[in-house]
């Protein structure tokens, strides 16, 4: 994503005013999110390009972004040919202007358009000119008459260039505009014409006439309803990056998210002047944000401000008999209270929701809060307390609510002992809820009263290091790396090495962790992690020297320093055993199984024990690194169904646990696993999963990079691109990072985008800093080839000897950097491993590729195999079709290279990988290989007379030359000879009255053949 800076346009102010198609914009309109919705948007604008119109009605909250969204896909439209017509209603009370929006955007076309335009389009509708009185006409005939010349010069405009009409803030239109909207609608034919209106839903009181008008147009099958929800806190961070030209703090969007709740139009006020340097929100409320949400309150009486500033303190939705009685304690009354909030919601100010009453917008709480000056909210938080803790204890959630509340009113009115205890129970009614986000928010609460509460003769170091080491662990389990950095930094300031060793050894295992899944590249966890080992080695037996032990020997196991890695795992081990702790035990079993990965024995045993011990433990962390481990042992051995198995349980332990940063993660490697199993249906559900998550910046770049791949095998490059991009903004150097495996999935990318050049200088320049796992490099390699392969034949293709030449020094370049590196190219490590040979195979082939080699099949057949055997579907799906193009160039003849041909077809319509379909479909077009697949034959009969008479074998043959099938293909696929096809068509012949297979499968399709279920 670009770093320029961005400032989104109120819903009031469109970019795209009223214009037509020679108008430019000033500059792009950039829009967060709403990926679907402009799917849904662009695919109606290019329907209507092919003559089929449509009405689309986005509707939403103020605010939430609808005009923006429609801005943005007008704009696209406009760069596509289209003309915008862009008409705004405006609210003038009791007061209407017949036709206004639409009189807006037709003016606005006329203006807008050379001279010869709006001559050819205006000649052709009797009574353009009355509509646009500057044109030299005047009078104004009546609205019925302007209806139809509305309607006519709409239709016109659209006949001579395809075209948007928006009608902004639908729910303040006249009735005329309405009648011409529904005219326009009701008249759909094949005109080039999209129109698009959007709405607030707020604005919709009931017995508004609009309510009846939609329902009525929402039965016509050419209007469509675009729901615009607020957007998720991904997209808000979106967002945000583009106002403040960089990647986000995670404090900042979390701030900014629990504020504006989504709505677009909050979310640029509250970040309004900010830079990316700026890790949290200014205290109080931008002074334009305070205005907008202000101006209706001031239009209240005094005693309604009162009483709405009372809800306000609140804090929550409030019945009318909590608010009662919070009233009368402060000194307000309650006579009045109902007409007070009747006037409130009257002005937009509040909602009702059941029996309570809450703000329509929770910022308008906050706002209307900071009008109380010093001194005045206290009372009424107190007399808030006082209700609540009059109150009941209620069940579950409800009663962690009222502490939650408890909590906010005491530290109101300066009780900060008992807010710190509400805190407290509030945090431990979530925690056991799992609802770690919340439990967070409480824990990071009581640790800010810590100081107030407890100070002097009070103080607490030890126990003001639990709850900072309980909020650091909860934070890190919901992504906020920042805070629990911070508060691991704040125990260690607190704790004595001297006297507390064990806690500090623990907190500097856990910080360095948190730090490089973080992306804090800056910190060594090494040292750490030997201080850790270093400070609890006088308690042999304990698990933090257990855990400091196995830390330090995965940090080895990493730098491929395995001699020091297994000594320390062993030492882990031993320390665990004594310990008896089954985290210990787990953490120090997963580190030994990482030390032993080329002792397939020793590593399958430990990866078992690890996920065993942490199955005993609550912690959706543990499990997940523990099937880490598990995976990468079944991974060397192509072992793909349970690899798979074993990343879902990871996956969908930490998401029902609620653990989203390793949710996200484990999406991430799913998601890749099932890539390179070419299930890609599969991998978009899982992404889905995990793009809705919160991680550190190492899982969510993860899952980007994931999201990336799939897009290019899917072909969307658009989608790929932006995946890429906040990848990049997430891990600024993502493709130099360790354990991402950025290199191939970019380098992948940009071959799917005709760059190979970009892609090998990418591959030369990261391999070293990726060395770290031979295999991974050995990939690069294969990518490389790939690349160097594809270089080559643009320059074959181009008769530029010399680009041909390049291309394989650049991969001989690659070649040489790979072998100065540690581990020989595609080393296999243990005999078991397929993979490293399949990764060989499909090196050797694309190194063929890039030399110009002619005969090639042998090689991708290789690779095939090979690919097939490691479970690299994917690959295998490539290789093949590869080996049918060099088949068919060595002269094989079609009938052998027509069979796997269509199973890489099926493969690709199957998993919507667009870009191999194309491909295959290319080929056979050549090779004139038809991949039609034959329907399935069943008994029984037929709609088609002639055909009922037909055996089961007979009807086989039939959908094979309805197919298209030689007889020698025939054959293969039936298991019988070409002598048997001849005589099983000659009886069709014979039963059918025709003459020829071409007249006998005409007759079948006319007369319909029979399909899997009987039917025809």
């Amino acid at each position: 994503m670009a770093r320029r800076a961005y400032r989104q346009r109120r819903p009031d102010r469109p970019t795209l005013e009223v214009m037509g198609n020679s108008a430019v914009t000033t500059r792009s309109l950039r829009i967060a999110g709403r990926v679907e919705e402009q799917r849904l948007l662009g695919d109606s604008i290019q329907q209507a390009a092919e003559g089929k119109p449509c009405a689309l009605f986005v509707h939403g909250e103020a605010g939430v972004g609808k005009t923006h969204l429609v801005g943005a896909v007008c704009e696209q439209a406009l760069e596509s040919g289209f003309t915008v017509l862009w008409g705004r209603c405006v609210h003038f009370g009791a007061v209407e202007a017949p036709f206004l929006p639409l009189l807006n955007a037709l003016d606005g076309w006329a203006r807008s358009v050379d001279a010869a335009e709006r001559s050819e389009v205006l000649s052709t509708v009797d009574g353009a000119a009355e509509l646009l009185p500057w044109l030299g006409a005047g009078g104004t005939a009546a609205p019925v008459r302007l209806l139809t010349v509305v309607d006519a010069l709409v239709t016109a405009i659209a006949a001579h260039r395809p075209t948007v009409l928006v009608v902004d803030d639908l729910q303040w239109a006249d009735a005329a505009s309405r009648d011409a909207l529904a005219y326009l609608v009701t008249g759909f034919t094949t005109q080039r014409l999209v129109i698009v209106a959007t709405q607030r839903d707020e604005q919709l009181a009931t017995g508004h006439p609009l309510h009846g008008w939609l329902a009525d147009l929402r039965r016509l099958p050419s209007v469509v309803e675009v729901p615009l929800e607020r957007m998720s806190p991904a997209e808000t961070e979106q967002q945000i990056a583009m106002a403040i030209g960089g990647v986000p703090h995670q404090r900042l969007v979390s701030e900014v998210v629990s504020r504006s709740l989504g709505n677009a139009y909050l979310s640029e006020l509250l970040v309004r002047g900010l830079t990316v340097d700026d890790e949290r929100l200014p205290a109080g409320l931008p002074v334009a944000l305070k205005q907008a949400l202000l101006a209706a309150w001031h239009r209240l009486s005094p005693f309604s401000r009162e009483v709405v500033r009372t809800l306000a303190v609140a804090g929550r939705p409030s019945t009318l008999e909590d608010l009662s009685a919070v009233a009368v304690s402060t000194g307000q009354g309650a006579d009045a209270l109902g007409a007070a909030l009747t006037a409130a919601a009257e002005h937009g100010l509040v909602v009702a929701h059941g029996a309570s009453y809450w703000f329509r917008h929770p910022l308008l709480a906050e706002t209307l809060y900071d009008t109380l000056l010093p001194g005045e909210a206290a009372p009424v938080h107190r007399a808030w307390a006082a209700r609540l803790e009059s109150s009941p204890p209620r069940a579950g959630m409800e009663e962690v609510h009222r502490q939650a509340d408890l909590a906010l009113h005491f530290e109101g009115a300066n009780e900060m002992a008992a807010s710190f205890e509400a805190s407290m129970r509030a945090a431990d009614g979530t925690q056991d809820a799992r609802q770690w986000r919340e439990t967070a928010v409480h824990l990071a609460r009581a640790a800010g009263l810590w100081s107030s509460v407890h100070e002097g003769s009070d103080a607490d170091p030890d126990g003001e290091a639990d709850l900072l080491e309980r909020l650091a662990l909860t934070s890190s389990r919901v992504g906020d790396a920042e805070q629990a950095l911070a508060a691991w930094a704040r125990v260690v300031e607190l704790a004595d090495p001297g006297t507390s060793p064990l806690r500090v050894g623990r907190v500097l295992v856990e910080s360095a962790d948190v730090a490089w899944e973080a992306a804090h590249l800056e910190r060594d966890p090494s040292s750490e992690y030997t201080r850790a080992v270093e400070l609890t080695r006088a308690f042999p037996d304990s698990p933090e020297h257990a855990e400091a032990l196995a830390a330090l020997s995965e940090d080895e196991s990493w730098r491929a320093a395995f001699e020091p890695s297994r000594k320390h795992a062993e030492l882990a081990v031993t320390a665990a055993r004594r310990s008896g702790s089954p985290r210990a035990l787990s953490v120090a079993y997963r580190a030994r199984a990482f030390a032993y990965m080329r002792d397939l024995q020793q590593a399958d045993r430990d990866s078992r024990e690890a996920l065993r011990y942490a199955r005993l433990c609550e912690e959706p962390e543990l499990f997940g690194w523990a099937s880490v481990a598990r995976s990468n042992h079944l991974l060397q051995q192509g072992r793909t169904a349970e690899l798979i198995d074993c990343a879902r349980e990871g996956f969908h332990t930490a998401l029902a646990a609620g653990a989203t940063s390793m949710a996200a993660f484990q999406a991430a490697l799913l998601a890749r696993h099932l890539l390179v199993a070419g299930r890609l249906g599969e991998s978009g559900e899982v992404l889905r999963e995990g793009l809705s998550v919160t991680g550190v910046a190492n899982g969510a770049a993860a899952v980007r990079l994931s999201a990336t791949l799939l897009a290019v095998r899917r072909g969307d490059l658009r989608v790929a691109g932006l995946h890429s991009r906040r990848a990049r903004e997430l891990v600024p150097v993502v493709a130099e990072r360790p354990g991402l495996e950025a290199p191939p999935i970019l380098a992948e990318h940009l071959l799917a985008r005709g760059r190979p050049e970009e892609a090998l200088d990418l591959l030369s320049r990261t391999m070293t800093v990726q060395s770290v796992d031979p295999r991974v490099v050995d990939d690069m390699l294969m990518w490389g080839a790939r690349a160097a392969a594809d270089l080559a034949e643009r320059a074959r293709d181009r008769g530029i000897l010399a680009g041909s030449e390049r291309a394989a020094a650049a991969l001989d370049a690659l070649i040489t950097q790979r072998r100065h590196l540690p581990e020989d190219p595609f080393a296999v490590q243990v005999s078991e491993d397929p993979v490293q040979p399949a990764l060989n195979a499909l090196f050797d082939s694309e190194r063929g590729r890039c030399a110009g080699q002619r005969r090639m099949s042998g090689l991708w057949e290789e690779a095939a195999g090979r690919c097939e055997s490691a479970g690299m579907h994917w690959e295998q799906q490539i290789a093949t079709w590869r080996w049918a193009q060099a088949a068919l160039s060595e002269g094989t003849r079609r009938t052998a290279v027509a069979s796997p041909l269509r199973s890489v077809h099926r493969f690709a319509v199957t998993e919507g990988a667009e870009p191999l379909r194309q491909e295959v479909e290319a080929l056979a077009t050549a090779g004139q290989i038809r991949l039609d697949e034959p329907a399935r034959p069943v008994p029984g009969q037929s709609s088609g007379t002639l055909l009922a008479t037909l055996t089961r074998r007979e009807a086989e043959v039939l959908s094979h030359l309805v197919a298209g099938r030689t007889y020698a293909e025939i054959a293969a696929a039936l298991v019988i000879s070409e002598k048997t096809v001849s005589a099983h068509v000659s009886n069709l012949l014979g039963k059918t009255g025709t003459t020829s297979r071409t007249e006998v499968s005409v007759l079948a399709r006319r007369l319909g053949r029979p399909t899997a279920d009987g039917h025809s």
